[in-house]
């Protein structure tokens, strides 16, 4: 993006940080706050452990800086209706990092429905397994959680944005299994949606952390009366079992969503669009997430 300069950067990690000084030669500062004292700083993104968000997106919206905050909003539905409250207060937009909504085949796939061509959906199987991230992603101080806190909510805000539904009920299981953390590494939730969709997700950290392609994965299966789709988004792989047509639609190709996702941040910032997920959309998926923590320690369906 040749017209954005990047006004600074905080990582108070010395390793990561060491890898990229070149790039980072001038702009490295040692804290949060000092982006907030320098001029002309038109839009931050933060990618802190999930704890930190609170305090850092209230201080920006404060400044009067819009955000784009990766997901969770926050580890705590509280917290995350106090930093939606003090941004409206001084009118800051904040957008959270759910790229899934910018991929095309997901688009493709909300116009399917809505063109009927799957019938009545019926059920999803959908899963984000990925690697066990480590770092502070295990720390239950930091994150709020461990597997079901990282993989639920990027599922949860796109089956609502694809169905423009919400989640009425969950039931979720969930335990240590595959690594020596303090936090759960496997889960997989049953849900239901107010359009009467069932859903179940895998929210585990399953994926072997040295031969997997990619981070992790998402995929969804919609099974329709008329039809039955299968969506991989890493990268996606769209197929379309159709009735009406006949036959079997396939089509596949990279994504790009990570772009996608910043170009979105730099529109806001120049007034010329609203983020794709904002702070609302955040707090619905960690909404979802807090209920399944509730459904797993009483071993009830939980309703929302």
């Amino acid at each position: 993006m040749p017209a954005i300069e990047v006004a600074g950067v905080v990582e108070q990690n010395s390793e990561k940080l060491s890898a990229h000084t070149d790039v980072l030669e001038g702009i490295s500062l040692p804290d949060y706050q000092s982006i907030l004292h320098r001029e002309a700083v038109d839009g931050v993104i933060l990618c802190s452990a999930n704890a930190k968000h609170k305090s850092m997106a209230i201080d920006f919206a404060r400044a009067g800086i819009p955000m784009l905050c990766e997901k969770p909003i926050a580890t705590k539905t509280a917290d995350a209706r106090e930093m939606l409250a003090v941004c409206q207060a001084h009118d800051v937009p904040l957008g959270i990092c759910f790229p899934v909504r910018f991929s095309e085949p997901l688009r493709q796939v909300k116009r399917l429905i809505q063109q009927e061509a799957l019938g009545k959906v019926l059920a999803v199987k959908a899963t984000n397994r990925g690697m066990m991230p480590g770092d502070w992603f295990a720390d239950p101080r930091l994150s709020g959680g461990g597997a079901v806190m990282d993989h639920t909510v990027h599922v949860v805000d796109a089956l609502r944005w694809l169905f423009d539904a919400e989640f009425t009920q969950v039931f979720a299981h969930a335990a240590t299994r595959l690594h020596p953390v303090p936090v759960e590494d496997v889960g997989l939730l049953t849900l239901e949606m107010s359009n009467e969709v069932i859903v179940t997700l895998d929210t585990s950290w399953s994926r072997p952390n040295r031969s997997f392609p990619t981070w992790g994965d998402v995929t969804l299966e919609l099974v329709g009366t008329q039809g039955v789709l299968s969506l991989d988004l890493l990268p996606w792989t769209l197929n379309h079992y159709s009735e009406a047509a006949g036959k079997h639609v396939v089509e596949a190709r990279d994504g790009g969503l990570n772009e996608r996702l910043l170009e979105n941040l730099v529109e806001v910032v120049q007034g010329k669009a609203e983020f794709a997920a904002n702070g609302v959309d955040g707090l619905r998926a960690l909404e979802v997430v807090e209920a399944a923590y509730q459904s797993i320690a009483t071993q009830k369906v939980v309703a929302l």
